[in-house]
């Protein structure tokens, strides 16, 4: 795996939850050079019924992440990070985009449900992982160093330990990948259990076949080595996790932190459905969401990326179909299928669908991202702070 070493340069602050999702979201449209999506068999106007769509089970075009769009946006607010580019100006940057863009490093733009990726690494097998889609397996920089740096750690606690099968990240230029709602800025990694044999991609985890101490020794170096935004792991392992963990003595207030969110702080551990087979691990990138805001304009203005694209959200009741939605909106039934990836004319009750606005708005993020500190047991915070301030 190609990993580099990266000078981050980051510093303690206070720790802050992502805000809640907003009635209106900006997002990233896919890259123009994508192909459309084909014309559906189903006319428009046979659309279902969200009383008549089938369980989640049964709906194939419901995410395997059920959980995943929390925490799209960077906190409101935080800590920002030193970054490369600071002291560039707006030409430089420009000169950069048109001539030699990897100059700039890794960008993840977007949010993880929306979001394109650009100058792309690519995870190789090792020691510590065995990828299970090399097409899938193209990342940031700074979310294979933290998911290497997260491992090693593993590695160097307990000796013997096997690599793991790596699941997707994204693919080289991000965008849509499927059967993903997310996995499209670089940022998000499914990654196996470790198992006490028979470690085999996708298999279901319990408290017979998971070795639970390699496992909580991964997640805990996720969230004190890494700048992690969220682990989503099916609600019966973290149970496993949780009680193993107070079992070796970690601090209680910390773990409920951890899983349950403490002082107005979400959990970082949450529960998703589908996370019994896999974990889903999403990372801050300080480095390539800020590179990727900064390089936003020129992007757009050299044609690399398309406009932020608006979007609102709308929660579907009895009776709605794509077809009314359509009408409500004022927008098409494909727009709505294309924003949502949704391979059939089906929608489901209770279930919040992306209406994509008429306009778009080329305009930029419009404040540096800031970030969260480290969520630290009592123990580490100390020796953290005074390492992260030299």
């Amino acid at each position: 795996m190609r990993f580099g070493v990266l000078a981050l340069g980051l510093a303690v602050a206070s720790a802050c939850a992502p805000p809640a999702r907003t009635p209106e979201v900006a997002r990233t449209e896919p890259a123009k050079t994508r192909e459309a999506s084909p014309p559906p068999a189903t006319p428009h106007d046979e659309s279902v019924s969200a009383a008549d769509a089938p369980s989640a089970d049964e709906d194939e075009d419901a995410p395997d992440d059920g959980a995943e769009e929390a925490g799209d946006a960077p906190p409101a607010t935080g800590q920002e990070r030193p970054h490369p580019l600071d002291g560039w100006t707006e030409s430089e940057i420009r000169e950069a985009v048109a001539n030699d863009m990897k100059k700039l490093g890794p960008m993840s733009l977007g949010s993880p449900s929306a979001g394109l990726l650009l100058n792309a690494v690519q995870a190789e097998k090792s020691d510590l992982v065995e990828p299970v889609s090399p097409g899938a397996a193209w990342g940031t920089e700074e979310t294979l160093s933290y998911l290497e740096r997260a491992l090693r750690k593993v590695h160097e606690e307990i000796p013997s330990t096997p690599p793991l099968q790596l699941g997707d990240i994204s693919v080289e230029k991000g965008g849509p990948i499927s059967p993903h709602v997310s996995h499209q800025a670089g940022r998000d990694v499914d990654i196996a259990y470790f198992y006490k044999a028979d470690a085999r991609w996708y298999r279901r985890g319990n408290a017979q076949n998971l070795d639970i101490p390699r496992n909580w020794a991964f997640v805990r170096a996720l969230v004190t080595e890494t700048d992690v935004e969220l682990i989503l792991i099916d609600q019966s392992i973290q149970t496993l996790l949780r009680e193993h963990a107070l079992t070796v003595g970690e601090d209680p207030l910390w773990v409920d932190s951890v899983f349950r969110g403490a002082g107005g702080l979400r959990p970082l551990v949450r529960h998703a459905r589908g996370h019994a087979t896999h974990i889903h691990v999403r990372f801050y990138n300080p480095l390539a969401q800020e590179t990727a805001r900064r390089a936003y304009a020129s992007l757009v203005e050299r044609g690399v990326v398309p406009p932020v694209q608006s979007y609102i959200q709308h929660r579907a009741r009895r009776g709605d179909t794509l077809g009314k939605l359509s009408k409500k909106y004022g927008v098409s039934v494909d727009a709505i299928k294309q924003a949502n990836r949704l391979k059939k004319s089906l929608i489901r009750e209770k279930r919040t669908y992306l209406i994509p606005v008429a306009h778009k708005r080329p305009s930029p993020p419009p404040r540096r991202f800031t970030f969260p500190a480290r969520r630290m047991p009592p123990e580490r915070a100390s020796t953290q702070q005074s390492l992260d301030h030299r």
